[in-house]
Formats: C-alpha cells, structure tokens, sequence
C-alpha cells in the first residue's frame, strides 16, 4: 500500500468539495475554523501511525535493541551498545600456587564436593550486557523496562555503565 494513502491537505480538500459560486474567501476561512478539531485529530493519528510503525521496526536482534537504546537515550554520539555475556565454565576455587584445588567432603563419602560461586560456575550469566556510557542520563527502572518489552522471552540481560 501507498504511504501517500494518508496525505491528506484539508485546505486543498474543502476547496475542492465547495461549489465554486461559493468559493469565497470568507466561507472557506469558516469552514476551515469548523474542520479544524479533524485536522488536530488527523494530525494525532499521523503522530501515532509514525510511533507505531517504529514499535514495529523493532525486534530482538541486537542492532534493533542498540537503534531503539541509542534513540532514546544518547540520539546524538550513539554510544550505547550491547555485547554477548560471558559464558564461563566451572571454575574450582584453589590457590593457584598450590595448584591443588580445595574441596569439602565427609569421610564417610565417596565424592568430594568442589567449592565454586554461582558467578563462576555460569549459573547467573548473562545472556546480553546493555552498556551505557556514564555521562548519559537514564534511569535504571526506565530501561529495564524498555529492554524488557522487545527482548526475547528467556533471555537474560544486565545493564551496566563505562
């Protein structure tokens, strides 16, 4: 479909649609007064068509999420990015010049129990990390929130400044 399809110019239009015996400065200028609440409407629809359209551009790819970010909230140097999170595998706790690692068990068990944090076990990883740089003014609820509705379900996300 056309994006013309919504160009409408009212002041062409009730000249258009006034018989021209009566096409006088005056009543046109009255009519103009009388179908202004459509134009003010008209121009609020065109207003949320644009802000529609843009809600529909974006997806959960990064580039689209950064666009949207970068929008927002830093429109003119553009430096918020996203980046993948670390995925770490399960790191035991040892001191490195022992190189023996430390484990916690009963005797009256097999099998030692290894000691490791969530963090470095990749339990709590991130799928995504949102950095913002610190001079941009953002409210932390504010983007999360923002972030939340065009992720993708399931993934998880940490924002943080640099």
């Amino acid at each position: 479909m056309s994006e013309r399809i919504y160009d409408i110019d009212y002041s062409k239009l009730v000249g258009w649609l006034t018989p021209e015996d009566l096409r006088k400065n005056r009543l046109l200028r009255f009519i103009a007064v009388l179908i202004a609440p459509l134009v003010t409407s008209y121009q609020s629809f065109l207003f949320y068509r644009k802000a529609k359209i843009y809600q529909l551009t974006i997806t959960p790819q990064k580039c689209y999420l950064e666009r949207l970010l970068n929008d927002r909230y830093d429109y003119s140097l553009r430096r918020i990015y996203i980046d993948d999170g670390q995925d770490k595998p399960p790191y035991y706790i040892f001191e490195h010049a022992e190189e023996k690692p430390k484990f916690i068990r009963q005797r009256s068990e097999a099998a030692p129990a290894w000691i490791f944090t969530d963090g470095e076990s990749g339990a709590i990883t991130d799928d995504f990390i949102v950095f913002v740089p610190v001079d941009v003014v953002f409210e932390v609820p504010e983007m999360t929130s923002l972030v939340k509705a065009y992720k993708l379900a399931g993934t998880k996300f940490k924002i943080q400044t640099f």
